[in-house]
């Protein structure tokens, strides 16, 4: 018998002939929205006052005169598919994707394209199936994207390697859309055969290849594109999202945490190009989502810089249905899912209701009592194995002896995961370089945690604006190894020892002292607690920076990419310092 999604959905119907049979009116639909106006992607057009009929989670009529069971009164609102996440790593919300829903699904979010390489690095294959059960029976759809890229480079240490045959039995999960964000762009320039493999699995299977390469132009863009790579998520210029449409690929405009580069490519949007373009987050904090919005807030942004907002709503859905094949999603009309959003005014979008599959479960931002009940019997969340295994650890081993002469320091940025690179003479104290927070220039250290190999990179930084104690993390793409930045070695070795006890997470600390902390035992990226206890903690730590006059986002964002070797310029890793433009490792000092 046949699927009647297509083959692309987590939630699976039979096509019987029940569905037939309602939408010629010989049977009674579920649910009628009525006196709604319907936005209809296909005629480029707004259906005022009309009717829309829902069975079994499926639209099967609009404005066919079917009786129903019941019907909600729209009342005059606008009516569209639901909002699309084209490409984020849940892991960055710090939630489990049942709470993570909790908070994206009222804002009109009815799926998400995730990729998982975030615990595919920690865990492995494991990882990505806790990803796919966990996120089973929620009501939010969590497609995900087969991580291409564990690790992301050689120059760090991550908790698993996936070659090809790795990934090979993903190709045959509903859920699993393709291969995710392949990073390692040098890697696909000069003929890596690991990278083309795992490259060759999903286009041979007619699946979507997703792309990050940001910069990347000319010859060696051309190159990158030949082997099936068609998006780009990295894009923050008008002329670079040009170029890289014009030879074939599609952009997606991003509003994440750390990186907001949408507003920069509203140059680029029209009427042409809004067709080749979705909306994605990429890495988005919780507190960002309560506070802002998730892809709502994008389309606001959008709407406000003067995009039409009905080629935003399309950039919003529609467009991630097409470019990953989801053939019965991102458009109203029979046969479709009913996963939907109705909102009052189109120039200042807030989702009024939210339908999933034929259920309202948000109304005016809040989850209904279906929200809970929303496939209850599918949904369960696997145990998860410890992942935060460091060696033991002094603090002498937090010394950075003076070799003489200058020093690399990576400059963090403000709102950007591109980083500089400089040249300071460090303070030195009984031949040993300390941090000079005169100068903003504190030490860093990333510390493997998935062996426990005892393996620190050494470095310093500026930008944080820390003027005492230290911060650490496990959240340090894309290998996630323990990451600290701090003022004193005391502080320092605390956060690490802390770290380690709690099973990941963040904390503040001062000498001895622990200010605050988060736990996140979930592969030392995720908490396993309700969203509103994490968004207590993390305006525990808004509140804490705020007091020491920390300027802009948390440090903590701009701290979780500093290991990250596939983001220019200068990134630490558990193994030392890498010039990511050159792409090889460098050292810390130069000649004395």
């Amino acid at each position: 018998m046949l699927r009647f999604y297509g083959g692309e959905s987590p939630h699976t119907e039979m096509l019987t002939s029940e569905y037939i049979d309602v939408a010629r009116g010989r049977m009674p639909a579920d649910l009628n929205l009525t006196h709604c106006r319907v936005v209809d992607y296909f005629c480029d057009r707004v259906l005022e006052d009309a009717t829309v009929s829902i069975f079994r989670g499926f639209i099967v009529g609009i404005n066919d005169d079917i009786k129903a069971a019941a019907a909600i009164d729209l009342e005059g609102r606008y009516l569209a598919p639901g909002l699309v996440d084209a490409h984020v790593h849940i892991e960055s919300s710090l939630l489990a994707p049942s709470e993570y829903a909790r908070l994206t699904t009222p804002r009109g979010t009815v799926s998400v394209v995730a990729d998982p390489h975030e615990i595919a690095n920690v865990l492995g294959y494991d990882g990505i199936m806790w990803m796919l059960r966990a996120s089973e029976g929620i009501p939010l759809d969590v497609y995900i994207m087969a991580p291409s890229c564990v690790p992301a480079t050689h120059f760090d240490t991550a908790g698993a390697s996936l070659f090809a045959s790795d990934l090979a039995p993903f190709v045959r999960e509903n859920r699993v859309l393709g291969l995710g964000e392949v990073m390692n762009y040098p890697g696909i320039l000069q003929g890596d055969p690991r990278m083309l493999d795992k490259l060759s699995l999903f286009w041979e299977a007619g699946k979507a290849i997703d792309g990050h390469a940001p910069g990347l132009s000319g010859k060696d863009l051309s190159a990158y594109i030949l082997p099936g790579i068609r998006s780009d998520h990295e894009t923050t210029t008008p002329g670079e999202a040009l170029e890289k449409m014009g030879k074939g690929m599609w952009i997606m405009a991003r509003l994440g945490s750390g990186s907001r580069d949408l507003e920069n490519l509203i140059p680029a949007m029209n009427r042409d190009t809004c067709r080749r373009m979705m909306l994605c987050t990429d890495d988005r904090h919780p507190n960002d989502i309560v506070e802002e919005g998730h892809i709502d807030a994008a389309v606001r942004a959008l709407v406000a810089g003067g995009i039409p907002w009905m080629d935003v709503l399309r950039m919003a859905g529609h467009n991630a249905a097409q470019y990953y094949g989801l053939r019965r999603s991102g458009a109203i009309a029979p046969g479709y899912h009913a996963d939907l959003v109705a909102f009052s005014d189109p120039t200042d979008f807030r989702a009024d209701r939210v339908i999933k599959s034929g259920v309202v479960v948000a109304e005016n931002g809040m989850p209904t009592s279906a929200f809970d009940s929303f496939g209850a019997e599918r949904r369960s969340v696997p145990p998860v194995k410890d992942s935060v295994n460091i060696k033991w650890l002094e603090e002498k081993d937090f010394i950075i002896q003076d070799k003489g002469g200058k020093a690399r320091v990576i400059e963090a940025r403000p709102n950007s995961i591109i980083t500089g690179s400089t040249w300071e003479r460090p303070t030195v104290l009984d031949g040993l370089c300390i941090a000079d927070v005169s100068r903003d220039i504190l030490k860093l250290f990333v510390i493997e945690r998935h062996s426990g190999s005892g393996s620190i990179g050494k470095g310093f930084i500026r930008g944080l604006g820390l003027k005492r104690g230290a911060i650490g993390s496990t959240v340090s793409h894309d290998s996630h190894n323990m990451i600290i930045a701090g003022v004193d070695d005391a502080s320092i070795f605390k956060a690490a020892r802390r770290l380690n006890a709690m099973k990941g997470g963040f904390v503040i600390t001062d000498g001895d002292a622990v200010i605050a902390e988060l736990s996140l035992p979930v592969a030392g990226l995720m908490s396993d607690k309700p969203a509103a206890e994490v968004l207590e903690h993390l305006a525990e730590f808004k509140a804490y920076f705020s007091r020491e006059g920390v300027p802009g986002d948390s440090p903590f964002t701009i701290l979780s990419f500093m290991a990250l070797p596939v983001i220019p310029k200068l990134k630490l890793t558990d193994r030392g310092l890498v010039d990511v433009d050159m792409f090889e490792m460098v050292p810390l000092f130069d000649e004395p």
